[in-house]
């Protein structure tokens, strides 16, 4: 046999598989990665796996195909290994594309830190949540009068890292100085400087000594002064 010839064959016997049978489908990789991402997510989601090469080529699994990811971060894809277990064993990573619609809260114009947020800067529109890895929110009316705890751009949509609690006490509100402890305690009349929420720091004049004081919101009445 001419030698071109037999390397041919040789190289043909070597290219062939080392199993007989038809491969898996990939379709059918595809679905168990992308029935994982949507199991995770619930059933409102969708999951979009990416393509696969056409020239892959897997053994056909004897079992069911097992799947795992850890979750994504920053609305980046997932990233699924697809299992066979057996009598084949092989894995497979599947990029997955996962979204889902809500109606989150978005704001109108840009919102300054440290002042309350106010009703007519939000409104209500259809996002994919999938993308907001650090949550959403979906009703106005938690959002409106609570103070950012940064800048939020025009357009934005709100999650609960960006928003803190809403003032309890007001610029120029009255409020009860309280300073003490071991069972001692003393109040003052005061007056609140600034706009603070329950636990946040504020300064305030004392009423009666004319003196600038600090202390911490513990109530809408109460600013809690250390001795």
């Amino acid at each position: 046999m001419p030698r071109p010839i037999l390397c041919l064959l040789l190289l043909a016997c070597l290219a062939r598989p080392a199993w007989a049978g038809e491969p898996e489908p990939l379709q059918h990789i595809r679905d168990a990665a992308e029935s994982y991402v949507s199991g995770r997510l619930g059933g409102a989601a969708a999951a979009s796996a990416g393509n696969l090469d056409p020239r892959l080529r897997l053994p056909a699994c004897g079992g069911p195909l097992q799947a795992n990811a850890a979750a994504p971060n920053n609305g980046s894809p997932w990233s699924v290994a697809v299992h066979c277990a057996g009598p084949a064993v092989w894995t497979l990573y599947v990029p997955v594309r996962a979204s889902e619609r809500r109606t989150v809260v978005v704001a109108t114009r840009p919102l300054p830190p440290g002042q309350p947020v106010p009703a007519d800067a939000l409104a209500v529109q259809e996002r994919d949540v999938a993308s907001l890895p650090n949550g959403y929110l979906a009703r106005a009316e938690d959002v409106a009068g609570k103070i950012p705890r940064r800048p939020v751009p025009m357009g934005a949509a709100l999650t609960p890292d960006m928003i803190g609690a809403g003032a309890s006490v007001r610029r120029g509100q009255q409020v009860s100085l309280v300073s003490g402890s071991g069972g001692f305690y003393v109040r003052a009349n005061g007056r609140a400087l600034s706009d603070a929420a329950d636990g946040e720091r504020v300064r305030a004049e004392n009423l009666d000594s004319h003196r600038i004081v600090e202390g911490v919101v513990r109530d809408s009445e109460t600013v809690e002064v250390g001795l």
